[in-house]
């Protein structure tokens, strides 16, 4: 403080004055467990004497000082216009009552908009800036203190009568009526633009409720929010107490009346459904990933709610509603937004509870049950989606799950279509190709006893709805029944899959977030030896000790192996796995070469991937199910390697040996280890 020039009190407000721009103005008062209130005596005694003096009305440091310092901002652009502009766009930027932006937008807003390329020559000039308002803000008080106008000269015999100021008025018997929160609330307004601000109030809030028809932009932003939370709080854990997001239910999608700019009513309601389902599963999928002291839940909303918009709950009680004005015919960008303080009645936090609480949680039923003449699944109870399928759990259940081997005639030529497995739709598996696939979920508690078989109304309908989510058509396709099938874990339920091919519409453009392409034959073989490979590779670096096991995994990956052409390193596998004094090293060594050069990359939606293989019952059932219902429909490519397969023993052989295996509970239950 002694190097910067002016007066001691100067020094003093400059400093208090820096403190209180990196906080943020509204945010001087919070106290966590690494925050504490912000002391700054000397502006408090600054801001309540000017609101003494002026007769504010304002109550508080934090209102005594904002009205301080837009006053005095106001008076210092007579002297020094810059400075006082930058320093209203650190303190306030655009706002008119509540400063709604964090110290940081403010900054960054700040930089920009006055054209600084360098941050090192901005920070230079709001510095400067400080100093001259520090010094400036002592003066402007003591203009309007009360003691300035007591040393006025006063005539002898004091003011004449006549002369006398009129005394204030009383209060309007309507200010003395209202409410406090009702006397002092402001709104403000602005556009969705890129979502920064929206972004900034979902890092600072304790709990959230979001309201929207298909929040197709919420999970980035949400996983941004909660990168900035943890920066700023300095914890990788942090996390949101409660969130609570509602979609729009698909019944009501096609009611909404909003183009968006397309003139084909159709085209913009299959934008509406592609829109719901992206942000529907990228909403889950993140949320799944919170840490579980995290409480958050999807509803489906099946009325038009009263608004749409977020409500944030703020660490020290405040609670901040933003209510989204939706405009026809343009982008998400140009959409309105008007913010403002819940009241003390919280009268929009009741209408935002009613409307979770009118909804329909989207943590659907699973049934859960037993395999009935192995062609049927019995249903024994249900259980929440988000509760099976947990690594380590060792429930000995079996699910029931669908699988749609989907195809489409392009060019006069049948291809098979599969989605890539991402972050953006997928938590487990990723990184895999895979026909759609999806859990048999009932919105009520299944009856005991319930049977159900592969031509029967409940998969068949779920198949169809999975389809429909990927394309957007409301008639995907026709379904047909082709067979079922076991896929067994050894450290979770075991699944039993409904399998059904289905013939896309001719000519359907399936859009780029479905991540669906079409592959050829020799494309998914080649997928398929890449991950034998890195499997065989695994079994090496960490195999079974356990003697049934161990020779049931190694004989799995040999066969396998035997399959894609690798017999002399298959007899090298199963030779050094034999005995654990094995040299599976040479082997390991061998198999990583390999794997290295066989390698998938793969296009996606938002960059290259990596392609890992297939999802685990086609990865199993691909030689048995995938390539003779490829060779059915005329897929290029499918005869003929089957051809190969039945016409040479040793392959013909595996193939057989392979279908034994993976069907083999005990086998399989007995490996740790997927393969």
């Amino acid at each position: 403080m002694a190097n910067r020039p002016g007066s001691e009190l100067a020094a003093v407000l400059y400093e208090e004055l820096a403190v209180c721009r990196k906080r943020g103005i509204e945010r001087l008062d919070i106290q966590s467990h690494n925050q504490m209130r912000v002391p700054i005596p000397e502006l408090e005694r600054l801001a309540a004497g000017y609101s003494a003096a002026t007769r504010s009305p304002a109550r508080g440091r934090i209102p005594q000082l904002k009205y301080l310092l837009r006053d005095a901002i106001a008076a210092f652009r007579e002297e020094n216009e810059i400075d006082a502009q930058l320093v209203s766009a650190l303190f306030f930027g655009d706002s008119l009552h509540r400063v709604t932006k964090s110290a940081g937008e403010l900054l960054d807003i700040a930089q920009r908009q006055l054209g600084y390329n360098s941050s090192v020559r901005f920070r230079q000039t709001r510095h400067a800036a400080f100093d001259n308002f520090a010094e400036f803000l002592p003066r402007f008080v003591a203009g309007t203190s009360p003691v300035a106008a007591e040393e006025e000269e006063i005539p002898a015999g004091g003011v004449p009568e006549e002369e006398a100021e009129p005394a204030s008025p009383p209060p309007s018997p309507i200010d003395s009526v209202l409410a406090p929160e009702v006397q002092q609330h402001v709104a403000s307004t602005g556009y969705i633009d890129n979502g920064d601000h929206f972004v900034s109030l979902l890092s600072q809030a304790e709990n959230i409720t979001i309201v929207g028809y298909t929040n197709e932009s919420l999970a980035s932003m949400l996983r941004l929010a909660l990168a900035r939370k943890r920066a700023a709080m300095l914890r990788p854990d942090s996390c949101w107490s409660s969130v609570r997001v509602v979609f729009l239910s698909d019944d009501l999608l096609d009611r909404v009346n909003d183009e968006r700019g397309y003139p084909d009513p159709g085209e913009a309601r299959l934008l509406r459904r592609r829109l719901a389902v992206y942000g529907r599963r990228t909403v889950r999928i993140f949320l799944r990933s919170l840490p579980s002291r995290a409480s958050w839940a999807i509803y489906d909303s099946s009325f038009f709610p009263p608004l749409i918009g977020t409500l944030f709950e703020m660490p020290d009680g405040q609670r901040i509603v933003q209510l989204l004005i939706r405009r026809p015919q343009r982008s998400s960008r140009n959409h309105l937004y008007l913010e403002l303080d819940d009241t003390r009645g919280h009268y929009f936090s009741a209408v935002f509870d009613e409307i979770v609480d009118s909804g329909t949680d989207d943590n659907k039923l699973v049934p859960v049950g037993r395999l009935a003449d192995g062609e049927r699944f019995r249903t024994i109870s249900t259980r929440y989606r988000r509760n099976v399928l947990i690594d380590g759990s060792d429930a000995r259940d079996w699910l029931p799950m669908i699988l749609v081997i989907t195809w489409q005639m392009r060019g006069g030529r049948a291809e098979p279509l599969l989605q890539l497995r991402t972050q953006r739709n997928a938590t487990r598996e990723l990184d895999r190709f895979t026909h759609l696939a999806g859990h048999i979920t009932q919105e009520k508690t299944a009856v005991a006893g319930l049977e159900f078989g592969l031509e029967d109304p409940l998969p068949m309908t779920i198949a169809a709805q999975r389809v429909q989510m990927e394309t957007g058509e409301s008639e995907p396709g026709e379904l047909t029944p082709l067979v079922t099938g076991k896929y067994f874990h050894p450290d979770k339920e075991h699944l039993f899959f409904f399998v059904y091919a289905c013939r896309l519409p001719d000519g359907l453009k399936l859009w780029a977030r479905a991540e669906m392409s079409a592959l050829s034959v020799p494309e998914l073989l080649s997928v398929r030896e890449n991950q034998v490979l890195r499997k065989a590779l695994a079994l090496c670096q960490a195999s079974p000790l356990r003697r049934p096991a161990r020779g049931a995994a190694f004989e799995i990956m040999a066969q396998n192996l035997i399959l894609h052409g690798y017999s002399d390193t298959a007899g090298r596998l199963t030779e050094a796995g034999a005995t654990r004094a094995g040299d599976l090293d040479a082997v390991a060594a061998e198999l990583s070469d390999l794997e290295a050069r066989t390698r998938q990359i793969w296009p996606a939606y938002e960059g290259d991937v990596e392609v890992v293989g297939l999802s685990g019952f086609q990865f199993r059932e691909f030689f048995r199910t995938l390539l003779p219902l490829y060779e059915s429909v005329g897929v290029a490519g499918a005869a003929e390697h089957l051809t190969l397969v039945r016409d040479d023993e040793a392959k013909r052989a595996a193939a057989n040996r392979l279908f034994e295996l993976y069907n083999d509970e005990r086998v399989m239950e007995s490996i740790p280890i997927e393969l």
